[in-house]
């Protein structure tokens, strides 16, 4: 029992808290001020009714008790106990003279009992039966020398003794005075909350207001500088504690200012030196490339031309098939050295772009190691820079390369993508995989490690996920926002090819 009462209890308390807690500063400010008023005058105007009350009770009871004495000793030494009649016409009288507006009294009734008999031996006014005598079950007050003060909710009942006789004196006060009293000051009480609450309504709104009014200039701030506006500053409202945070603020924007345009800075200088190694790479493998072609492949092919006037000249048949061999084996030779030259910069990555010289890799790739390779590219619609087509490109063959010496696979796929700023690479084959903590420590993932600095020239990265007999994937991500674009353009010939 105990225990799911304080499982009700928490969540209650947890259910109040949400909803306090999601309400604003100024709300919460205004609803405790407002609450707070309302309580004290609540409880303050309770308290003195009850008091001012009690007190116009007993006023008017001590008041009674003098009347009432008064009006008995009159009846003894008038003597009008014998004469009804004449009884009746002097507390007739009495009744009208304390219910006359001159008397802040009200008497109902009046009349005299007999204390033998209890019979009414005269009164005025709504004079109860002898059977039912009024007040009886009212609260008492006070009883002292026979003289009886009892409270109902509507009067007082005076019972005082007439002297030297069996007789009592019944007098009946109305409290209609009192009810009036206290119901003027209850609203002259509730006047005085009303314009207690406009006042401290006011109050409370304006230090809100100062409150609030820099603590919603630095939320707006946050948001300004979340979304990556570090010019934003917020003014310096007091030299108190929301005036320091200001400053703390302030401070904190320029740091992050200053840090964002090192950083900045240091992507530009990052980005030419990715450039500058890059170019170099390229321009290096081109060189390398063009004397293939110009003087290796020129040579191979004069000894070509040499081997078949050779075979012209020399008739010879036993030496013939000789000739023909080294002809194919020039022949061969001459084969692959164009396909280095093609592999190591292929034409079509400067004049048709990435998408095309990776088809020609690919294609080349299959008819070489006879795996078949999907290739998928999504949201390549525009040329990407020079260097990082390059260095795609050249991921892509790394990864190939890897697939075809080490996997064993029988089908891989390539799959480029841009999406939100980013480039993704991924390359996936059904091989025999590896575990790549173990290949890393032992220091046999080159080929993997090329991959990833080249993904880190772009601040890109490199994530593998293989298992021994569950194949391989790579995936590769580098950042490409328009900083990036504008650096690179900036660092590349006006023809758009690198140097």
């Amino acid at each position: 029992m105990n225990a799911s009462w304080k499982m009700r209890a928490s969540a209650w308390s947890r259910r109040v808290w949400q909803i306090v807690g999601g309400v604003s500063i100024r709300v919460k400010v205004l609803g405790i001020v407002l609450g707070v008023i309302f309580i004290l005058s609540g409880f303050v105007i309770v308290q003195m009714r009850t008091v001012l009350t009690d007190k116009l009770l007993g006023e008017l009871s001590a008041q009674g008790v003098a009347i009432g004495d008064t009006i008995a000793h009159e009846i003894e030494n008038m003597q009008l106990l014998d004469d009804e009649e004449a009884l009746n016409a002097y507390l007739l009288g009495r009744q009208t003279h304390y219910s006359s507006s001159s008397h802040n009294t009200l008497v109902p009734y009046i009349f005299v009992e007999d204390g033998a008999s209890g019979r009414i031996l005269g009164g005025a006014g709504a004079v109860p039966d002898d059977a039912a005598v009024p007040g009886a079950d009212g609260a008492l007050v006070h009883q002292h020398d026979d003289v009886a003060t009892r409270v109902t909710p509507t009067l007082i009942e005076i019972v005082v003794p007439v002297p030297e006789n069996d007789a009592r004196l019944h007098m009946a006060l109305a409290r209609t005075n009192i009810e009036a009293t206290v119901r003027a000051v209850t609203w002259q009480l509730v006047a005085i909350t009303l314009v207690m609450v406009a006042i401290g309504f006011a109050a409370a709104f304006f230090l809100t207001w100062i409150l609030t009014r820099p603590l919603l200039s630095l939320v707006a701030a946050t948001h300004d500088v979340a979304q990556g506006d570090l010019t934003r500053r917020v003014p310096h409202w007091a030299d108190d504690e929301i005036g320091e945070l200001s400053d703390a603020f302030n401070r904190m924007v320029e740091t992050l200012e200053r840090a964002e345009t090192a950083r900045a800075a240091q992507l530009r200088l990052r980005a030419r030196y990715v450039s500058g190694v890059i170019l170099a790479q390229e321009s290096e493998r081109r060189r390398i490339a063009r004397e293939l072609h110009d003087s290796t492949s020129q040579s191979l092919t004069s000894l070509l031309v040499g081997l078949q006037n050779l075979k012209q000249a020399v008739p010879d048949d036993g030496i013939n098939p000789q000739i023909d061999e080294l002809r194919h084996v020039v022949g061969a030779t001459l084969e692959e050295v164009r396909a280095l030259s093609w592999r190591l910069r292929p034409s079509a990555l400067d004049d048709l772009g990435l998408e095309v010289a990776l088809q020609h890799h690919i294609e080349d790739f299959r008819q070489r190691y006879g795996i078949q390779v999907d290739f998928v590219v999504r949201g390549l619609d525009d040329r990407l820079p020079p260097e990082m087509e390059t260095s795609i490109y050249r991921i892509v063959q790394e990864g190939l390369t890897n697939v075809a010496r080490y996997a064993h696979a029988g089908h891989a796929s390539v799959i480029i993508s841009r999406r939100h700023g980013m480039i993704r690479v991924i390359i996936e084959d059904d091989g025999v995989g590896f575990d790549p903590y173990t290949a890393q420590a032992n220091g046999k993932s080159l080929g993997l490690q090329g991959i990833r600095e080249r993904a880190g020239l772009f601040d890109g990265s490199l994530t593998i996920e293989s298992q021994p007999g569950g194949g391989t994937s790579l995936f590769v991500e580098m950042p490409y926002d328009a900083a990036t674009v504008g650096v690179m353009s900036a660092d590349a010939t006006p023809d758009g090819a690198p140097v």
